[in-house]
């Protein structure tokens, strides 16, 4: 079975990214081939002020950056090569891959 990053939609997680997925606890430390998404590490982000970003808000950030980027795939040898251009999520799957989470890029 894989599981979906919750990052960028990839269904291609050996294990769930947390262990409690609804409260976002107790990361993997899985990396998605897809984002390079780290689970318990990339989602630990500390403010200047000392507090901590939530794990959704780090998600967001994290997924924007990426797709600011042209969604850049992170392990090509083991992504999909018929879903992949130069390098980067096709975008026609990258739509339905953030369906995945609930995103629609076309919104």
């Amino acid at each position: 079975m894989k599981y979906i990053c919750p990052v960028c939609g990839y269904k291609g997680l050996d294990e769930p990214a947390y262990n409690n997925e609804e409260k976002l606890e107790g990361g993997s430390y899985e990396i998605c081939i897809c984002c390079q998404f780290q689970f318990a590490v990339d989602d630990d982000v500390e403010l200047e002020n000392g507090e901590f970003l939530t794990v959704k808000d780090a998600h967001n950030i994290y997924r924007n950056i990426w797709f600011s980027f042209g969604a850049p795939v992170f392990i090509i040898e083991y992504y999909p090569t018929e879903y992949q251009e130069n390098g980067k999520v096709e975008r026609e799957h990258l739509e339905k891959q953030f369906k995945n989470i609930g995103i629609n890029l076309n919104e």
